[in-house]
């Protein structure tokens, strides 16, 4: 259980090296795309907490330097990455996607996402209602930005 729970704590490095590792290896224009709305959706996650400025959790009081919980920026970025990626999948690639299903597919990235947050309140980074805030932006986020790509970048 240690082992899965330091994976999930480093989900971003796991994240950004997957997402680079792709664009090199695709050369995608939609990747490059998609990685933008996630650098976006990560700053506004940033700049929200700087306004809101609520505390973490008691739990997490070990730190030296003061940091807020309101959104959790790792909920948001997890869930505009699975959203995004379940959208590409459900209607852009109707057959498979990697080999899997898409509704598979889409079941997949939940869990996994569903696993991230999950490990953001268990570990005592966050409180329930800022995994909440954060997957709600994350979703919002990710829908409006596929709905962008399906409009003015896809190809038809």
């Amino acid at each position: 259980m240690k082992a899965v729970l330091y994976v999930l704590t480093h989900t971003r490095y796991v994240t950004i090296t997957g997402v680079l590792l792709a664009i090199l290896y695709f050369r995608s224009f939609h990747l490059i795309y998609f990685t933008c709305g996630a650098i976006f959706t990560t700053i506004e996650a940033k700049i929200l907490k700087r306004i809101i400025k609520q505390p973490r959790p008691d739990s997490n009081r070990l730190r030296n330097k003061t940091t807020y919980g309101m959104p959790s920026s790792h909920s948001q970025a997890i869930s505009f990455f699975a959203t995004y990626f379940q959208q590409v999948a459900l209607c852009l690639s109707p057959k498979c996607m990697l080999g899997i299903p898409p509704n598979v597919f889409a079941l997949l990235l939940d869990l996994f996402s569903f696993s991230v947050i999950w490990s953001r309140v268990y570990l005592g980074h966050h409180t329930k209602s800022q995994v909440f805030v954060g997957t709600a932006l994350g979703i919002t986020s990710a829908l409006g930005w596929f709905r962008l790509w399906q409009t003015y970048f896809q190809m038809q």
